[in-house]
């Protein structure tokens, strides 16, 4: 499960308009971002990103450069540029959302954007999604077998002893 941000408009026309335009951004790592810094950064628009993350690379090659390091601890060092963009590009494009004049609406944990999307407008009342309930969202129910093991302090669920 992660949890999901939700911004919308902050000055919507509509009822329909705002849940047309209300976006959400989920939080944790992201590896396409990872994986492909710099075509991510790009494609999102996000320009500070982009200009960090070029920044961060130049500076760990031009550091490579200078230590003399071996061919491993230099690919090492080039990651720190990737890993910069895989923690931060949700944070980044939160940032560009704000700067648009978007307002954070609020949070769901969910465990995609359909399943978040769903639990945040039956939680706000949109008479779109009215006619769905809510028993309709898949959930997980905990084993209620005592006779599994149970990780942690006590021996049973519940801490029954």
């Amino acid at each position: 499960m992660r949890v999901w941000t939700a911004y919308e408009p902050r000055v919507p026309a509509s009822p329909e308009e705002r849940a047309d335009r209300t976006i959400f951004v989920k939080d944790g790592f992201a590896w396409l971002a990872f994986l492909l810094p710099l075509p991510w950064l790009l494609v999102h628009r996000l320009w500070l990103g982009t200009l960090i993350y070029v920044a961060i690379s130049v500076a760990a090659g031009v550091a490579g450069g200078f230590l003399s390091i071996t061919e491993n601890a230099g690919a090492a060092l080039a990651l720190i540029g990737n890993l910069y963009a895989g923690l931060e590009s949700n944070d980044l494009i939160r940032r560009k959302l704000s700067r648009q004049g978007f307002v954070h609406a609020g949070s769901v944990l969910a465990k995609n954007r359909t399943e978040a999307e769903l639990q945040f407008f039956v939680a706000r009342g949109s008479p779109e999604i009215r006619a769905v309930s809510r028993s309709s969202v898949p959930t997980v129910s905990s084993p209620t077998n005592d006779t599994e093991g149970v990780l942690g302090l006590f021996p049973r669920p519940e801490g029954s002893r």
